[in-house]
């Protein structure tokens, strides 16, 4: 497996992310609230996601179209207090009114920020348009925008305690979404398809949901195609890539953003320097055709696609020692099998081997009574470290040895 890196396709460029979040932003203090909220973006790992970020590419204006946040489940309070110190007011579903916090927005995020394992394991949250695996909760925000003469709204989508925001991402239902925006950089996964092609690929189930069904109406209004069965249309300019891919990669196209007065951490800048890249560049996925078993092992050029389904899949390395799970691609050569940790087959041996013995040794530190891995919140314990920068470096040498 080669080392992911960032050319080809990938465009860096000065651009501006106001345009997306100036409608949604106090307009008074746009300029300041924009800052504030890419600064919480660096903090929290925050994602843009959906039809903001499509347009944001795009370059296209989507009438009545929500901004959606894709966050970590423990920064769900911080995100939210901000939306709220906005002017934003909390829009609670039956279901959540329903619920022992009612409509108190602040019980409602502090409980979803508590959680350290999901209420919903093995179950799709099915609401509206999201039906698929790794939402915890989605909260919605409004507030009347005196500029526009409309109102606009907000969505917290809450990700599995267990899981990412780029997983839930990544989970989407087709290529055509799967775009999204961080504190310093802009992401779309599949640009030769959506932006050349005007056209987004199914993945998984392509039509049988009624929640999908709606969704794809939505994209095909806009002027996109979307494939009635999961199989690439035969125009595109160029072929969808099978095999491994990285985020940044050649495939990917990366706008930079100005991130002049956005406050950035000094672990975070730290890891920049080290590893060469944002970390969330070190992470990734596999696309596979999965009509035939082992078709794209069969595909040395990996540029070939066939009739069937697609299929998009990743491990994941989560652990409390790390400030977001690794999102990585499955790499599994046919009759090989790269590392085994505890009966667990895993393609990052290295980096699966540390993050298991740290995080035990960092739990035995405190010796608390009853604390362990299921229910430790290391925001609560002061000295609790992390060790994220060790986890990603060793995933560069894991990649080395493929």
């Amino acid at each position: 497996m080669s080392q992911p890196h960032s050319s080809g396709l990938t465009l860096l460029s000065a651009s501006t992310i106001v345009d997306v979040l100036y409608p949604h932003l106090s307009v008074k203090d746009v300029l300041n609230n924009t800052l504030r909220f890419r600064s919480i973006q660096a903090e929290t790992g925050t994602l843009i996601s959906g039809s903001q970020a499509l347009q944001f590419f795009d370059r296209a204006h989507y009438l009545d179209s929500d901004l959606d946040l894709y966050v970590s489940c423990r920064h769900t309070l911080t995100v939210g207090l901000f939306l709220l110190s906005i002017g934003y007011r909390f829009e609670p579903t039956a279901r959540q009114l329903a619920s022992p916090q009612g409509g108190n927005c602040r019980e409602h995020l502090e409980e979803v920020s508590s959680r350290t394992e999901s209420v919903r394991r093995g179950n799709l949250f099915v609401e509206d348009y999201y039906e698929w695996a790794f939402i915890e909760e989605v909260y919605t925000f409004a507030k009347q925008q005196t500029t526009y003469g409309s109102q606009v709204k907000i969505q917290i989508i809450a990700v599995d305690p267990l899981s990412s925001p780029l997983a839930c991402i990544l989970h989407f239902h087709s290529t055509l979404v799967m775009n999204f925006i961080t504190h310093d950089r802009a992401y779309s996964l599949f640009p030769c398809t959506t932006f050349l092609g005007r056209a987004g690929i199914t993945l998984g189930r392509s039509g049988d949901l009624e929640s999908l069904r709606k969704a794809y109406a939505k994209y095909i209004g806009r002027n996109f195609r979307i494939s009635a069965t999961p199989i690439p249309p035969m125009d595109l300019p160029s072929p969808i890539k099978f095999g491994t891919r990285w985020i940044g990669d050649r495939q990917t196209w990366t706008i930079e953003l100005d991130t002049t007065d956005v406050v950035i951490s000094d672990e975070i800048k730290g890891n920049y320097e080290m590893l060469g890249r944002p970390a969330i560049m070190l992470n990734g996925f596999t696309l596979e055709n999965s009509w035939k078993n082992g078709a794209t092992d069969t595909n040395p050029s990996k540029w070939h696609y066939t009739h069937g389904n697609h299929l998009l899949s990743f491990e994941t390395v989560q652990s409390p020692i790390l400030r977001q799970p690794l999102i990585l691609p499955v790499h599994k050569p046919p009759g090989e099998i790269n590392g085994q940790s505890g009966g667990r087959w895993t393609s990052y041996p290295l980096t699966y081997n540390f993050v298991k013995f740290q995080e035990v040794f960092e739990v035995a530190k405190f010796e608390i009574p009853g604390l362990t891995l299921r229910t430790v919140r290391p925001e609560l314990l002061p000295g609790w470290q992390y060790w994220d920068l060790e986890a990603l470096r060793l995933v560069q040498e894991d990649i080395k040895n493929h």
